[in-house]
């Protein structure tokens, strides 16, 4: 297994500030995040019954209880013709779920990243960085599956193809990717000095899921409200991945352009905050 020496000299939080340096670490402990993301994924699946088909049971019945109550219940509409039928709408819902479903669950893992994982802290030289990175890893097959079930019921559904825009959807989600991993470090390393912060990152997962354009168009808000959440990343994602995947059209790449540099230098800063928090963590857990 790959192991990382550290000094013990202790240095200023802007000599962690280093992109390259980062990416170079990160790079090359990535069979190491590899193996524990594939560890993570048997210990989540392989001791149940219907293994990977949870992966896939899960966002399709809650897909079908959000498209029941927002559809049915309480009609909402996501910007398309009155006539839509159902089945649209639960293509956008579902697209939705996918693409917000990478940051909160690295988000939600955040609090547990560390304080769980407390062998690798003291009894063995680890980059402990690599575990959000390996979370992520794991993240990512999750929504591969989920993103593997919208393609399928797509094609069911209209009957034809996705769009060839929709080869702009791995591109559209970097900058959630980054966002995650910034929220990842940060909140995993602030969380073994401040333990209770699991319960207000629960709450805020419970905001931001309502506050992003999961069963709604940012098109059909009031112009105040629209103006205050078009600044939401997450709003900006999920309407990316609309446009290319289901409405065939070409997402806004400057607000595109403007998150990624945001989310980048969020991911930087959160890397720099965890490296230097690292060396107290033996510590205090």
């Amino acid at each position: 297994m790959p192991t990382a020496v550290y000094s013990d000299r202790p240095s200023s939080i802007l000599a962690h500030l280093n992109p390259v340096r980062m990416l170079s670490t990160l790079f090359s402990h990535r069979a190491l995040a590899l193996q524990l993301a594939r560890r993570d994924i048997e210990a989540r699946y392989k001791s149940q019954r219907l293994g990977l088909l949870w992966a896939v049971l899960n966002p399709l019945i809650l897909l079908a209880i959000y498209t029941f109550v927002f559809a049915v219940v309480f009609p909402s509409r996501l910007g398309t013709a009155p006539e839509e039928h159902l089945g649209l709408y639960a293509l956008n819902v579902f697209l939705g779920l996918v693409t917000f479903g990478l940051f909160r669950d690295l988000f939600n893992h955040a609090p547990a990243l560390v304080v769980s994982n407390r062998n690798y802290v003291k009894r063995v030289v680890f980059p402990l960085e690599i575990l959000a990175i390996a979370d992520f890893l794991a993240c990512l097959f999750t929504m591969a599956i989920g993103l593997a079930v919208w393609l399928v019921g797509y094609v069911a559904i209209m009957r034809q193809p996705p769009p060839p825009e929709a080869l702009l959807f791995p591109v559209l989600i970097i900058p959630v990717a980054l966002l995650a991993l910034a929220a990842s470090w940060f909140l995993s390393a602030l969380t073994v000095f401040v333990r209770d912060l699991s319960n207000a990152v629960e709450m805020a997962s419970t905001v931001l899921f309502f506050l992003t354009p999961i069963f709604y168009s940012l098109e059909n808000l009031p112009p105040r409200f629209r103006a205050l959440l078009q600044y939401n990343p997450l709003a900006q994602a999920v309407e990316g991945a609309r446009a290319v995947m289901i409405r065939g059209q070409q997402p806004d790449w400057l607000n595109w352009s403007i998150t990624l540099a945001a989310a980048a230098l969020a991911a930087l800063g959160s890397y720099a905050f965890f490296t230097k928090a690292r060396r107290a963590f033996a510590d205090v857990l």
